[in-house]
């Protein structure tokens, strides 16, 4: 089995590591879509993101990794994230390398 496999809530992170993975990925793509109905646009908010994995991190003793977006700004809010993340219990955080505001990553026009 593949070591790392997405998840949009507490309930998914706990099958994910029941299923045997070794850790799990908080998607802001899945979370995006599942909790609010839009693309992975940026709609979904640094709060929002925290606080839903906070609640990701403490269902599961595996490692999750978050997913810090574009880290929700320029390179102080890119520090906040971080910081957030790693006080939400995550083992890392993905940082995209997109221009502020993002597109979605399956979007032509993408700039980096």
């Amino acid at each position: 089995c593949t070591d790392l496999i997405g998840c949009h809530d507490a309930i998914g992170a706990k099958l994910i590591e029941g299923a045997g993975f070794k850790a799990a990925f908080f998607s802001g793509f899945a979370f995006s879509a599942s909790r609010l109905g839009m693309p992975d646009v940026g709609v979904a908010t640094y709060s929002e993101m925290a606080d839903a994995g906070r609640d990701v991190c403490n269902a599961v003793k595996i490692p999750v990794i978050g997913d810090g977006d574009t880290g929700y700004g320029g390179t102080l809010n890119v520090r906040r994230t971080v910081k957030g993340f790693a006080r939400a219990g995550f083992a890392a955080v993905s940082i995209e390398d997109q221009c502020f505001p993002k597109r979605c990553a399956y979007a032509s026009g993408v700039q980096v």
